[in-house]
């Protein structure tokens, strides 16, 4: 095969030619032939109330929660004349009205009887400081 230079073969031309200084303003062309985008212009005031209102939110959480965990829920406490009331009733409650709030399994169990041995019943009432109080003789 035979060398050839591409170089020293005569070129096809292609019948177009660009004129002089196309290039140089070809930017300026397009860019003329692009219409400006509209800027949106955004007032002061507008921008500054969604910082005002986050502020304000935050400093209304941080308040809101130092004023609850500070007061708390408090109870309404019963006075002292309740109290004795509620005691003195209580004192007057009899067997029957006991019986009344049980149900027939909580009777049961209270009917068992319940085996304690002598030993058992003489070490309680040693451990008792008036166990003379007991004793029969």
């Amino acid at each position: 095969m035979n060398d050839f230079k591409l170089d020293n073969e005569p070129k096809i031309r292609t019948g177009f030619k660009v004129p002089d200084g196309y290039f140089e303003s070809l930017t300026d062309k397009v860019m003329q032939q692009i219409p400006e985008p509209e800027v949106k212009t955004i007032p002061l005031y507008r921008r500054f109330t969604t910082w005002y209102a986050s502020a304000a939110a935050v400093l209304l959480l941080a308040f809101g929660t130092g004023l609850y965990f500070k007061l708390g829920i408090r109870e309404a406490q019963p006075d002292n004349t309740a109290i004795e009331n509620y005691l003195v009733y209580q004192a007057n409650i009899s067997n029957y009205d006991l019986y009344q709030n049980l149900d027939e399994n909580d009777i049961k169990d209270l009917e068992q009887s319940v085996v304690i041995s002598d030993d058992a019943i003489e070490e309680y009432i040693s451990g008792q400081g008036n166990y003379e109080y007991y004793l029969n003789e």
